[in-house]
Formats: structure tokens, C-alpha cells, sequence
């Protein structure tokens, strides 16, 4: 496994310093390459867990991110944040034996994750609002946290800050002033969260 790695990693290394020297070569191949990348950083995150200690974890994985940023030009700003996201994401996916829950990483790859989205969005769609994308990932950042059981770093906490950026993405995406019309499909979605949570939960 560990020559498999080497290799890939060699292999991407390679057209790394070719797609640099040429510079953009066009959305769809920007996006296939920054997939490979994270295809890359994820086997060898998870090559390297049994083995290897996190501080040599993240330094490989910095470096597949940092590739990924200097070989891409309109994707280098989502591409920054998105392996950034991915490296605690991969944390919370591969917990350490004297650790078994790590669901601190949640938020900060929620937030990242969100981050990079409207990257994503100012970078290749400058006319979609990005601050409705940011409120709609933070609502779903929390959300997840709520509906996960407390045995994978779930917590009941998450309700109140799920709601409260529900409410905000209603109030910014709301210009007819109209509130009133959300009433009801907001208050059902809110019970839906908690029902749902408290039934996992129950199990």
C-alpha cells in the first residue's frame, strides 16, 4: 500500500509541475484535478493513521492542499479551504484510539466547509448571493451536530443555533418583507429537526 501511495503521489506530483507550467487549462480539468487531489489526501490520511502520528498526517495532507492551491487559478480560494475542511473532516472520520470521539471537528469543518463553498461561489458564480450560501451551510453545520447520536459527538445543544441561522437565512432571503408566509413551513421544519433528533436519540 505504502509503494501505491508513493507512486500516486508521484504521479500527481508530476502533472502538478506540468499543469503549473502551462497555467489554467479550463474549469473541468481544474475540477478533475483538485478531485484527484483530495482522492489522494484521503487514501493516504487513512494509509497513514495506523502509523504515522497526526503532525506527519496533516503535513502531507498540507502539502496535497498547498499543490492544489498553486496549480488551479479559479479554483486556488475553494480549493484552500477545501482541504482545510477535508483535514477535519478526515480528524472526525479517524479518531485516535485514546480518543474515540472527535466531534469537536464538526464545527470547524462545518465552517470551513461553508467557507469554501462561497469560495466557490464568488469565484465561478459572482452574481449568486454568497451570504445566502453562508447561512444555509451554518444552519446545516449545526443541524448535523443536533441529529447526530452523542456517541459520535452529537449534541442536543445544536438545536438553538440550528434555528437561530435558520431564521437568518429566512430574514436575508426575504425581500418583500413577507415574513409572515415562512411562519408556518419554518415552524414545521424546526419540530421536524427535533422530532427526528429526539427519536435518534431514543434508539
Amino acid at each position: 500500500m505504502n509503494r501505491r501511495v508513493a507512486g500516486a503521489f508521484l504521479l500527481l506530483a508530476g502533472a502538478a509541475t506540468l499543469l503549473g507550467g502551462r497555467g489554467a487549462v479550463g474549469l473541468a480539468a481544474e475540477l478533475a484535478w483538485v478531485g484527484g487531489l483530495v482522492v489522494a489526501a484521503v487514501v493516504a490520511w487513512r494509509t497513514l493513521t495506523p502509523r504515522a502520528p497526526l503532525g506527519l498526517r496533516i503535513v502531507v495532507h498540507a502539502a496535497l492542499g498547498m499543490t492544489a492551491t498553486a496549480t488551479t487559478t479559479q479554483l486556488s480560494g475553494p480549493a484552500f479551504l477545501g482541504f482545510a475542511a477535508v483535514a477535519f473532516w478526515l480528524v472526525y472520520r479517524t479518531p485516535s484510539s485514546r480518543q474515540a470521539v472527535t466531534g469537536w471537528a464538526i464545527i470547524p469543518a462545518g465552517v470551513l466547509t461553508t467557507l469554501a463553498a462561497v469560495a466557490a461561489v464568488d469565484a465561478l458564480r459572482p452574481r449568486w448571493d454568497g451570504g445566502a450560501v453562508f447561512l444555509l451551510g451554518m444552519t446545516a453545520t449545526f443541524t448535523v451536530i443536533y441529529l447526530l447520536p452523542r456517541e459520535r459527538g452529537g449534541g442536543r445543544w445544536a438545536l438553538w443555533p440550528a434555528l437561530a441561522w435558520a431564521l437568518l437565512t429566512v430574514l436575508a432571503n426575504d425581500p418583500t418583507g413577507a415574513f409572515t408566509r415562512w411562519m408556518l413551513p419554518l415552524t414545521m421544519i424546526g419540530v421536524g429537526i427535533a422530532v427526528l433528533g429526539w427519536t435518534r436519540r431514543g434508539r
